[in-house]
């Protein structure tokens, strides 16, 4: 009789035993999942990052940050990063490099880019915008050189010894100044439009473009991001100025891929008068290479 019920009492141990690892490891497959890592064991988790391509951080080394509209990135070293803007590739081609100087909650970088957009002024010459650009007009080698400093900081930093569950909230802020160099005079007059005017304004009479600039990055909900940002332009401050505005919603469908839409808002007082527009703006971003983040309990393991 004792070891019958001593033969039941293993069985009833044993199934409990079993139910409640399995238990764990399914409640565990809903919230990690374990990718290469250096360390046997450990465990990664997606997570949903709030900083942008406008932000101090660059992107982890190795990864590639394929963007639709904004600026593509790649992380070639791990403080700096290579990006270009692709879609204004084929009418400017540019490449800029991102280094992240120092800082953990506070975060300095610097941008540094380089625009040849002379291609893109021929082929509006050559393609019925005589309004902006007479086809008679002579158009030298333009290389233009845009420098700024970036400063981000974590508004709600974590415990290190605690995993980040929710994405940061990040305050940016930049500052910087466009010039360009020119192989002969720019024979055409400054593109009077929107966004372009004061972009532009560098590739005449050796003047400079200045501007500041703030965003601010966070979660809305779970896998839902926000950002939001303003950006003042200012021609050699002689009184002719821009503004810009754009807010989106990022919704990622997973650590590597996201959707995010929203608005932009431009504004210029130029000596021709004053624009405004306003635009809705779709993007898609794809990341090749990502490992998701290390999973990290209170006491490290």
């Amino acid at each position: 009789m004792k070891a019958t019920l001593t033969i039941l009492l293993f069985l009833v141990t044993g199934q409990l035993s079993a139910q409640s690892s399995g238990g764990k490891k399914s409640q565990s497959a809903q919230t990690t999942e374990t990718t290469r890592s250096s360390s046997p064991g450990v465990q990664r988790t997606d997570y949903y990052s709030s900083w942008t391509e406008r932000t101090a951080k660059v992107v982890p080394f190795g990864e590639i940050h394929l963007s639709a509209l904004a600026v593509s990135r790649y992380g070639n070293y791990p403080k700096t990063e290579i990006n270009s803007q692709l879609l204004l590739f084929p009418f400017a081609p540019n490449v800029g490099v991102k280094h992240e100087w120092f800082g953990k909650n506070t975060i300095v970088s610097s941008q540094h880019t380089f625009y040849y957009p002379t291609l893109g002024l021929k082929w509006a010459r050559s393609s019925g915008f005589e309004d902006q650009i007479p086809k008679s007009a002579e158009i030298p080698h333009i290389f233009t050189f845009r420098n700024e400093l970036i400063v981000s900081h974590i508004i709600n930093p974590q415990p290190k010894d605690c995993f980040v569950k929710i994405p940061d909230l990040v305050l940016t802020g930049r500052l910087g100044f466009d010039f360009s160099l020119r192989t002969g005079d720019a024979e055409f007059p400054l593109l009077d439009y929107h966004f372009l005017y004061h972009r532009t304004a560098s590739y005449h009479n050796s003047q400079k473009l200045y501007f500041i600039g703030l965003e601010l990055d966070g979660n809305v909900y779970k896998n839902f991001n926000f950002s939001i940002n303003a950006d003042y332009y200012s021609i050699d401050f002689n009184g002719e100025w821009a503004a810009e505005s754009q807010g989106k919603i990022h919704w990622h469908r997973n650590s590597k891929f996201s959707v995010s839409g929203g608005y932009k808002l431009y504004y210029l007082d130029s000596n021709y008068g004053s624009q405004f527009l306003a635009m809705p703006v779709i993007d898609f971003v794809y990341k090749f290479g990502h490992q998701t983040r290390l999973q990290r309990g209170l006491f490290k393991k």
